[in-house]
Formats: C-alpha cells, structure tokens, sequence
C-alpha cells in the first residue's frame, strides 16, 4: 500500500506496540500500510460518513487484512473499543474538530500515544493540549506536494499549563531537520503579511504580533539567546511572584538576569547532589520549588549550597508558594491527581485560607463522591497516586466528601479546612498537635509526606520551559530524591 508523505509522516511515529485506530480513515491506507510493514499487531479504521467507509472495507479487502483491521462506523471515538488500543491517528482534520474528539474520550489519559495531523489551526491546538494535560513529544514538518504539514507526536502526562503564544506559533520543532526549518520560515512570512495588513489598516497595534514575529526569526536562524531574566518571566507569567506569602523566598536567589543560559535542571530542592548534576550537564540554571535561601545568610560557606552554585557560575531562581498557589499549579495538580484516582464532582474551591475573595489561595478543596469511602482505602490509594510513598492517617468520624488539599506542610490551615466544613484534609508534615486537634474535630487527616506532595514541580517546571526556551537543553534533576528512608 503507497501513503503519500503526510500520512508516511504519521506512519513514524506510531510505536508500533499493539493496536493502532485511524480516525478519519477515509480509504485505509494507514492501517493497511501499517500492517503491510508489520508496524502493528491490528488496526481500527474508523468515519463517520458512509462512503469513506466502503472506500475502506475495500482496500482491506483488496489487500487481504480483514482479519486484521476492523472498519468502524463511528463519530470520532465514540463507538470504538479501547481495550488493546496502544496508539490513535488523527490525520487530515481541523484542529478544533481534534481537540473536541480527544476530549470526548477520556481513555486516551491511558498511556495512548496519539499522532496528530491538523490541517488549519496548529497555534491552536497546541495550546489546547497543554491546557489540557497533554503533552507535545516531537513534532515533525513534512512536505506533500506544494503544501507543508506539521505532524504532532502527543500523550497525556496530566500537567496542565497555559503556555505562551511563542510556543503556539513555534511549536515542538527541531529546527536543525530541514522541513522543520522550512515549515517555521513558511509560518513567519505568513504572520508577516498579517501583521502589514494589519498596519495598513490601521486599526490595531501590531507591536505584540511584530515581537512575535522577531522571536520566530531568531529561533529560525539559531540566533536567539535565552537569559536568566527570560526565564524568570516565562515562570513569573504563571506563578506570578508577586503572589508568594510574607515569610517566602521565591525569586531569582542566586545569578543575574543578562546571564545567557546554556542548561537547565529543574529540582524540588537545591542540594549539594542537585549542583553536581548541574555542573556534569553544563546547565548553568537550576529552577527550584524550594528556595536555596530561605533565612538570612549571615556566613559565607562552601557547606551552603547556595555559595556552592556561586563559585559554580550556575544561578538559581526558586518559585515555592507562587506555584502552590498558581492556576494549574501544585495544588491544582493534586485535585487532578485525585480526580483520576477517585471519583469526584468535577468542582473544587481555589481557597482553604482566609481570603476567599483572592485570586490565589493556599490549596483546594474537592467533593468526593464514592459512596462507602474508608480512610484506610483511601490512604493506600493517595500512596499509590503519590508515588509509594508513606501515608500516615488518622479516620474521622464523618463520611469523605469534602476534601481539602494543601501541598508541602500544611497542619497549619487545619482551622481553616474546618471552618469550610470539609471531612478530610491531605497535606504534609503533620504536626502531634495536629493530630489531636484533627481527631477532636473528626476530621480525617492524611499526612502523604512534604516530599511527595511537591515532587511533581519539578517536572511540571521543566515541561513549562522546554516550551519557552527551544534549543536548550532542560531536564528535571535525576537527583532530587526523597532523602527520607523508612523501615
């Protein structure tokens, strides 16, 4: 079976591991071609609309596979099985029409790797899909006659962010592959040309859209030069500074803003280890949750990491309480995280503190709805969800339904998690007072551990900035571990 090079494109990036669905398959010459190179175990080619699909039952038949691939009347996903289903094609649609179908069928959170071709709209896609918990592994551009396509390589790692609109436009490409190259070069003369019409007009601005369009240039040309303040105002963006509390630390700790960045590690905390691996990855930037400086510095020692990353050269901005509080920041995170786990009503409460007119605030609350939910299953489920760490708990007396959350230490806000009538409270480093208090009020409390409540910034911060700085190299430290050991 011949695909053109679109759907070739689409082809390479199908992991090959099971069974692989096409929607929109119009004729079948993905799947049939996916079996024909022995690609996959079995295909689902599935349409809607009547003609492509007798178009499709007979390529399979032509070629022999109808043992192999099922042809699928079906709206989307709607009608397909998800059991056994490794990989999912989208190919030839609009990007709205993708992002409404991959809504619709929640299984795809399930380790699915989806191959996305839009035909109109990539900006738009792209930030729909970080929006939405997705994330882009490689976007390749592909030519197809006189027309350039993008082809997006896409799972679920359930961090949801706003990204920026240089992200939108540029997307995930490496520019050092030719068609990518030409692809962004196509893009950045069709933004110009609106932005002359636009001035031509005169009815807006355009210096946003020009600045833009400068950006495009420099990462096209490999020009560009990402800078410690870039940086910080790429996280400021999102978890803005000015939001973290009276007793935090949040900044840029350690460097300068003109500083050029070669590297980033991104780390829950900034140890002696965590600078080593910076220095063995020439990453001369290391974003932390945790701040480096907490209490004044009132002597200068080697023992101190953060004199140890100034004799390194390697500066370090720390984001701690403005991404708990951040929308799709940490807290935000563990009501995800829990929504997945459990079964809950789709609301939370951005507020557990006493401002509940604030924008911000210092955790979550959710509504469980499970009937018949003890604290002794609930806990073996958030160790799950966490990642296997220790859960320490103490039952209420009431049913679970109103949870509140709150990331790191927070025994603190139990007055608060009470004055909102909540029935269980999950948190960190649980004070005995605590405790008591929490037992008192018949309060269910979980103690899931200051490290596993947190540890997910790190790779939620190094998501966000390989979005905001293409050509750097950024990782999330393979170093920051809990330093805790239970027996």
């Amino acid at each position: 079976m011949i695909c053109d090079n679109r759907l070739l494109k689409c082809a390479s990036m199908v992991s090959g591991k099971g069974i692989v669905c096409d929607v929109g398959t119009d004729h079948a010459y993905l799947p049939v071609y996916l079996l024909e190179k022995g690609i996959c175990a079995g295909a689902v080619a599935g349409d809607i609309a009547d003609g492509p699909l007798e178009a499709a039952a007979a390529t399979v038949k032509k070629a022999g596979l109808e043992d192999k691939i099922d042809v699928v009347k079906s709206d989307g996903l709607k009608n397909i099985k998800p059991e056994g289903i490794t990989d999912v094609v989208m190919a030839g649609m609009g990007a709205e029409t993708i992002s409404e179908i991959i809504a619709a069928a929640p299984w795809l959170e399930n380790g699915v790797n989806l191959v996305l071709q839009p035909m109109t709209k990539e900006p738009y896609l792209r930030k729909w899909l970080y929006e939405n918990g997705y994330i882009i592994v490689k976007e390749e551009a592909v030519s197809d006659g006189d027309r350039i396509y993008t082809v997006m390589n896409v799972r679920f790692d359930g961090f949801r962010m706003t990204v920026s609109d240089n992200f939108a436009e540029t997307g995930m490409f490496d520019l050092s592959d030719e068609e990518s190259f030409k692809y962004i070069r196509k893009h950045a003369a069709k933004l110009k040309n609106v932005s002359e019409g636009i001035r031509r007009s005169g009815k807006e601005d355009t210096a946003d859209l020009d600045k833009m369009i400068c950006f495009i240039d420099e990462i096209s040309k490999g020009t560009k030069k990402f800078t410690v303040g870039d940086i910080y105002d790429e996280i400021d963006r999102i978890a803005p500074f000015r939001t973290q509390d009276d007793w935090d630390n949040s900044g840029l700790l350690v460097g300068d803003r003109d500083t050029e960045v070669t590297g980033i590690l991104t780390a829950l905390d900034i140890t002696h280890e965590t600078i080593g691996e910076a220095i063995a990855k020439k990453a001369n930037l290391i974003v932390s949750h945790h701040p480096v400086i907490f209490r004044p510095l009132k002597h200068l020692s080697m023992s101190d990491p953060a004199v140890h990353l100034a004799a390194a050269g390697i500066s370090a901005i720390c984001v701690h309480t403005p991404l708990d509080k951040a929308v799709h920041g940490i807290n935000d995170m563990i009501a995800d995280m829990i929504g997945r786990e459990f079964s809950v009503s789709g609301t939370r409460t951005p507020m557990i503190s006493e401002s509940p007119d604030s924008a911000d605030g210092d955790g979550r609350i959710i509504e469980i709805t499970e009937e018949g939910l003890s604290a002794e299953d609930m806990a073996r489920r958030l160790g799950k969800m966490f990642g296997g760490g220790p859960v320490r708990f103490a039952p209420g007396m009431r049913k679970i339904r109103r949870v509140a959350i709150c990331s790191g230490s927070g025994g603190s806000l139990l007055s608060f998690v009470s004055k909102n009538n909540c029935d269980a409270y999950i948190t960190g480093d649980v004070k005995h007072d605590v405790w008591l208090s929490a037992v008192s009020e018949g309060i269910t409390l979980f103690d899931c551990g200051h490290f596993y409540t947190e540890r997910m910034s790190a790779e939620y911060l190094a998501k966000l900035l390989k979005t905001a700085a293409p050509g750097v190299n950024v990782e999330t430290a393979a170093t920051c571990t809990d330093v805790v050991r239970c027996i």
